[in-house]
């Protein structure tokens, strides 16, 4: 074999590698640009999936319903909450929530159905990271009839 022919063959399978290589640098290119231009659309059909501020809307509700049971929670009622509502005795049946919203960031508003009667409150959360669920009951108004409409 002279050096001629080994260096003709040598090149020709050097030409054929390299297209190879150029043909699989294109087709891995168009799939990663087909894989990032790609649009995907879901169809849902369920209950919300993005809930605006739960952590608000669950201290809410866990300490209403304590002080309504009467037994209130005191890592979600402030102190004093507390003291007036044991010397007020508030307490109530509770027959069905119907909804527990936030309203701003601190306060919510729950609405439910006590004794037959539609009833609304509005809540006010105190935050600080001295408690351990970072939000505690420092206010509950009860919301007119006037007002639910």
């Amino acid at each position: 074999m002279s050096y001629d022919n080994f260096e003709a063959s040598f090149t020709k399978e050097n030409k054929k590698l390299k297209i190879v290589l150029a043909i699989t640098i294109l087709i891995s290119l168009s799939a990663v640009i087909l894989q990032f231009f790609d649009r995907r659309y879901f169809l849902y059909q369920g209950v919300t999936i993005f809930e605006e501020r739960p952590l608000t809307e669950e201290i809410c509700r866990l300490a209403f319903v304590g002080l309504a049971g009467g037994t209130p929670n005191p890592h979600v009622i402030h102190d004093e909450v507390i003291k007036i509502a044991e010397k007020d005795n508030f307490s109530m049946t509770i027959d069905k929530i119907f909804q527990v919203k936030s309203l701003e960031v601190g306060a919510c508003k729950i609405i439910l159905k006590s004794e037959g009667m539609l009833t609304a409150f509005k809540i006010k959360l105190q935050g600080s990271d001295k408690n351990p669920f970072y939000y505690k009951l420092i206010q509950l108004d009860e919301v007119p009839a006037k007002e639910e409409m």
